[in-house]
């Protein structure tokens, strides 16, 4: 009879001894042959009986591959365990899982993003670098193996492994990000300029009232790939970050009233209240302002002339110009209110393009 045997270690999940499962790993090579051949089911069809996974997503299957292919050859594919429910229960003997391949059924209740990303990796290196396809086939990933669940079991075990999971801020997630060439200069950003030292948000995602900062990495991150959306590369990222650094140290002191200034969190939640000049949308708006100037082959040492017009523009949140231009709504108390979404952020962009004169001047734009 053929086998498949897997190495690992037993866990007692339960008080009870039937309630076993097994610590192991299996090789990339292994994920794809038990897809393709069917012995990895994934139960996400709603319309059958034993639905008990969510729709699988093709765009997060090949983000997840493409990952992989990045990744893979310095040894940073960090990959959570997949988990498979085994019936039967599998034998276990002498440290090896013993499983038998052409009548066992291994039904994978968390992970299939991960599988058809492996498979999907796997098949796009055969095509281009065949060569590296049997380093990457050796390649493993952990498996937690459940052995003999119920159906209802096993579809506690799927909202219980991802309803309990939850997802670190943006600004964290940047924080802690080492490839992204975006994420380098804004870090980079955060060290040369002045007015953003220990102003930027590093963990949440949102400025609470009671935060002083003046706005999160989240959203300098988000103001970087507006400057820069084509990076691929952390090399030879000198001159951009030079010349970035020119032009938010040029925009700092071209908007007046100094919103850049450190201040405590009551003069801040005063300030988020008064001005959209510290508001995340106007950030992100700069942003795309500077891959204009950027986009047009505007020096460096021309940015301070530039961006001298934005002294001009009136921040204040009740200004009749950023009700006009789409910016802000008028809320039920009277209030202006500023969303962060594109359409507001596309509006700011129009606003700073016109002001400074990347666009004529003819009215509301």
């Amino acid at each position: 009879m053929f086998e498949l045997v897997i190495k690992g270690v037993p866990v007692q999940r339960g008080q009870v001894c039937e309630h076993m499962s097994y610590v192991a790993s299996i090789t990339f090579g292994d994920v794809a042959r038990l897809l393709n051949d069917g012995h990895l089911y994934i139960p996400n069809i709603p319309d059958l009986p034993d639905f008990a996974q969510r729709k699988l997503n093709v765009t997060r299957v090949k983000a997840i591959a493409r990952y992989i292919l990045e990744t893979y050859q310095d040894g940073t594919t960090f990959f959570p365990p997949i988990c498979v429910n085994v019936q039967p229960s599998p034998t276990y003997r002498d440290g090896n899982i013993y499983l038998p391949y052409h009548s066992v059924s291994l039904r994978l209740t968390d992970g299939q993003h991960r599988c058809y990303g492996i498979r999907q990796a796997l098949q796009d290196i055969e095509e281009h670098e065949s060569e590296y396809a049997i380093i990457l086939s050796k390649l493993e990933i952990g498996v937690l193996i459940y052995a003999g669940l119920t159906l209802e079991e096993e579809r506690q075990a799927f909202r219980d492994q991802n309803l309990l999971v939850q997802r670190p801020s943006v600004s964290l997630s940047h924080l802690f990000d080492q490839r992204s060439p975006t994420v380098f200069i804004a870090k980079e950003l955060i060290q040369k300029i002045p007015q953003f030292n220990n102003n930027v948000e590093m963990v949440e995602t949102s400025l609470g009232k009671h935060n002083p900062k003046l706005l999160t990495l989240a959203t300098l991150v988000a103001a970087t790939q507006h400057m820069f959306p084509h990076l691929q590369s952390k090399e030879n990222l000198e001159s951009l970050i030079d010349w970035a650094t020119t032009f938010w140290t040029a925009a700092a002191n071209a908007i007046l009233q100094k919103p850049w200034s450190i201040k405590g969190k009551e003069e801040r939640a005063a300030q988020r209240q008064e001005s959209l000049a510290v508001s995340a949308p106007i950030f992100q708006a700069l942003g795309m302002l500077a891959h204009d100037l950027y986009q047009e082959g505007v020096p460096a040492e021309n940015l301070a002339q530039w961006l001298s017009r934005l002294q001009e523009i009136d921040w204040k949140r009740n200004n009749q110009l950023w009700q006009d231009r789409g910016v802000t709504q008028v809320g039920s108390q009277g209030e202006a209110i500023v969303s962060n979404t594109k359409t507001t952020i596309s509006a700011c962009h129009r606003v700073l393009r016109e002001f400074v004169g990347v666009t004529p001047v003819s009215g509301i734009i």
